[in-house]
């Protein structure tokens, strides 16, 4: 036999979910108030591995072609 799904129900409670999540990154004491601006000088590109390099230069790029354009 197949198995019904009452969609209506389902979406209503993944909309309590998504508002109860929503609620708790609210009151979240991790969160900042205020970006603070990181120096290129206090990173130590030196000892991060390859990956996290590349990761880095491709946003850079892309942030440099974004901004060219």
């Amino acid at each position: 036999m197949a198995r019904t799904v009452n969609y209506p129900k389902r979406a209503e409670k993944i909309k309590e979910m998504i508002d109860d999540l929503v609620q708790e990154m609210g009151h979240s004491p991790h969160r900042m108030a205020k970006k603070s601006k990181i120096k290129l000088i206090d990173i130590d590109f030196e000892s991060a591995d390859l990956v996290t390099l590349m990761q880095v230069q491709a946003r850079i790029s892309r942030i440099i072609l974004e901004r060219s354009k």
